[in-house]
């Protein structure tokens, strides 16, 4: 990883709080780890999803806490690259805090063996209010189209995966809840209702 990605030691250069210095360090490093990678069914580079998800975060946080959002933020725009590309969780800890890794480590399914989605959510719910926030903006962005590629069955099971998410984690922000119902609702009408494949 560059040495620019990685956090200086002396106090007076760490970055403030929910800080554009942050952002652009957090945007960066997640850009960096997933060159290359394109979003599912998309020619659309994979950092687009992750500002995405950063996005519905910054707009919740107006609305209702996410948390601490030096916390939060950084981990919306890094959830995925535990799971998704080479980059280690003491390399993340280093780069922003063990409480940034330990919440990007709790969304990272690849690190649950055997996998469980039951333990998987209840581990993100256990966690962190940060986590559980991400986690519904990440739903809650996959849910903006489906896949080309996906068949009416599997777009229906993705909508029955995003109700377990909603249920399990929903108690953590009144707002991105009410956001996952709207975009779940939008969702069944546009891609499952709506298709005929």
């Amino acid at each position: 990883m560059p040495d620019f990605y990685r956090v200086s030691r002396n106090p007076t250069h760490m970055p403030k709080p929910c800080s554009q210095q942050l952002y652009n360090k957090a945007w960066l490093f997640a850009s960096h780890a997933h060159v290359g990678q394109k979003m599912t069914g998309s020619d659309l580079p994979y950092a687009t999803h992750v500002a995405m998800v950063a996005n519905e975060l910054i707009f919740a946080h107006r609305e209702e806490s996410v948390g601490v959002l030096e916390v939060a933020l950084p981990t919306a725009l890094l959830h995925d690259v535990l799971e998704d590309t080479p980059v280690t969780q003491d390399e993340l800890a280093e780069a922003f805090g063990v409480e940034v890794a330990s919440a990007v480590a709790c969304l990272s399914k690849n690190l649950i063996v055997p996998f469980s989605e039951a333990l998987y959510f209840a581990g993100i719910a256990s966690h962190s209010k940060e986590a559980a926030s991400v986690k519904l903006c990440d739903r809650i962005t996959n849910l903006q189209s489906a896949p080309a590629t996906w068949k009416k069955a599997k777009r229906a099971s993705y909508l029955v995966e995003s109700a377990q998410i909603l249920a399990a984690l929903g108690h953590a922000n009144g707002y991105l809840r009410q956001r996952l119902i709207d975009t779940m609702a939008r969702y069944q009408a546009l891609y499952v209702d709506g298709f005929e494949g």
